[in-house]
């Protein structure tokens, strides 16, 4: 999932080597050139630190009584929602594309009854074992109920 972000910095930590050959700072003088080649590079380090950040804090957690949606959107905004599995009305899951096909990931969306209607699981491996587990979960807390077992 990170892959079209890490091939954007690669071409950002590349693009001052790249455009050397087209002089587009050389009316700028040699320490103004050096400015704007490490402003650049801050910026590059800037998109590298908030993607990879995004990427490893939006979390999604599944346990036996509800699941949980972490969102990390930006440095400043960070949302978590959370609903019980027996608040989960329908759970789908869709793989679009060749890429997505081939290593096997994509979104799962689950609609709850509950404040938070819709969490979106985005880019998940094997998404279809996911809904295969939220499904079996919904069938047990279902049992669970009818049995008088609920915690």
């Amino acid at each position: 999932t990170l892959v079209p972000k890490a091939l954007i910095a690669l071409l950002m930590i590349l693009a001052p080597s790249i455009l050397s050959i087209f002089p587009i700072l050389s009316f700028l003088p040699v320490n103004f050139q050096l400015i704007a080649v490490l402003f650049w590079y801050l910026i590059t380090t800037a998109f590298i630190l908030e993607s990879f950040l995004t990427w490893f804090f939006n979390v999604y957690l599944i346990t036996d009584e509800r699941i949980v949606d972490i969102d990390f959107l930006n440095l400043l905004y960070k949302e978590v929602s959370d609903a019980n599995i027996d608040k989960i009305q329908d759970v789908t899951y869709k793989m679009a594309g060749a890429v997505r096909t081939l290593f096997n990931y994509g979104d799962v969306l689950i609609q709850t009854a509950s404040e938070v209607p819709n969490f979106d699981f985005l880019a998940v491996p094997r998404p279809d074992k996911v809904a295969t587990v939220l499904q079996d979960l919904r069938i047990e807390e279902e049992q669970e109920k009818l049995e008088g077992r609920i915690r």
